[in-house]
């Protein structure tokens, strides 16, 4: 019973941290939505940073396997499919999982300083790996004559960046989530980048 009441709350708490953000959610709402006392939310969770911060390090495991299945998924593809492949896969995952997206929303744009502090270290982890796996495949486009020659840490913060934002978009406006927006979007930026011949 404890594990499941457990695994209940930090699925409660992300319904309200995605749609409430970190500050906009009491630890009240968390116990009534779980069905307990507040009080004995505190036999699980020291409070309520370390509740945020475990839903958080559970959407980091998904995000660092999700990445991992499609770079994996996409490896022996030529450049610019493969590029095109982890943008779309990873815009339609979101678009199909919108809480989490949310939540990731409310976390970079909302959370308290003192709060965002201590865990934009986790996310800078995180990350990580991820970043260096795309700046690769810049550079080895790069190498090929694919890409035009370049700052690949740049051209994936612009690929990301252009990701994000069509994704936002997508969740605002729902005429935009098919994959003809994805791939329009997907090809005015590799004009950008494609090489010159």
């Amino acid at each position: 019973m404890g594990s499941s009441t457990k695994e209940k709350i930090k699925s409660i708490a992300l319904t309200l941290f995605a749609k409430k953000g970190y500050e906009g959610t009491t630890m009240k709402e968390i116990a009534d939505g779980v069905g307990i006392k507040k009080a004995s939310l505190y036999a699980h969770f020291k409070g309520k940073e370390e509740l945020f911060f475990s839903v958080y390090e559970d959407l980091a495991q998904e995000y660092i396997k999700l990445m991992d299945q499609i770079m994996s998924t996409s490896e022996n593809v030529e450049t610019e499919e493969r590029l095109y492949y982890i943008f779309k896969e990873y815009i339609i995952y979101y678009i199909e999982n919108p809480e989490t997206q949310a939540f990731w929303n409310q976390i970079m744009l909302f959370t308290p300083s003192d709060v965002y502090d201590k865990f934009f270290t986790h996310v800078e982890n995180c990350n990580s790996a991820v970043q260096q796996n795309m700046i690769t495949i810049f550079e080895e486009g790069m190498r090929k004559g694919l890409i035009r020659k370049g700052n690949a840490k740049r051209m994936t913060m612009s690929y990301w960046a252009i990701r994000e934002g069509l994704l936002n978009g997508m969740m605002i406006i729902p005429e935009m989530r098919n994959e003809e927006f994805i791939r329009d979007f997907w090809i005015d930026f590799w004009l950008g980048i494609k090489g010159r011949e």
